[in-house]
């Protein structure tokens, strides 16, 4: 169930895996429910949307305390320099925009006074509330911090060795 130096364990690849799940589908959904005319459908995307975030938080929560009781491994062999800053600083600016994201989120709901229960949730009663406009800019962020998080890990599982093993997924190790 925990870490090692050279994988994370069970429960930080569950975080990983299920948080990944929940916030991709959370930036598709979002953007897709900006743009649905129909204000019955909308209303029922932006309740979603609410619902799945406030899951994002308490993940999000119980991942960061996870991560200071569970042994972590050390840096994948064969990053170095600039690498090995991109890797670090990749993985501490996802943590971080996440949780921009989501207390924006909660902000957008707290100010528009609509309370966390996400029933109460229209697309009118967040409209014009200051968060929104973070939660948008850090959404984007968010994108391209997980664009380059997946194409490092792709490139460093082509490249050097079995970084989707350390998350849990064996498949694609490269022979030596």
């Amino acid at each position: 169930m925990k870490g090692n130096s050279e994988q994370y364990g069970r429960i930080a690849q569950i975080f990983h895996w299920l948080s990944m799940l929940l916030i991709v589908g959370l930036a598709v959904f979002g953007t897709i429910m900006t743009d649905v005319t129909d204000a019955a459908q909308q209303t029922q995307m932006y309740q979603m949307h609410v619902t799945i975030g406030l899951v994002v938080l308490v993940l999000t929560v119980a991942r960061v305390v996870w991560i200071f009781v569970d042994t972590r491994p050390d840096t994948p062999p064969g990053l170095e320099g600039t690498q090995k800053t991109m890797f670090t600083w990749n993985h501490n600016l996802l943590y971080v925009v996440i949780l921009i994201m989501v207390s924006s989120g909660v902000g957008m709901l707290l100010l528009s006074e609509l309370g966390l229960s996400p029933a109460n949730v229209t697309p009118a009663g967040i409209q014009d509330v200051p968060p929104r406009a973070v939660h948008n800019i850090v959404s984007k962020v968010f994108m391209l911090l997980f664009f380059l998080h997946l194409a490092g890990v792709i490139m460093y599982q082509v490249r050097e060795g079995d970084t989707f093993g350390r998350m849990g997924i064996p498949w694609f190790k490269r022979s030596s």
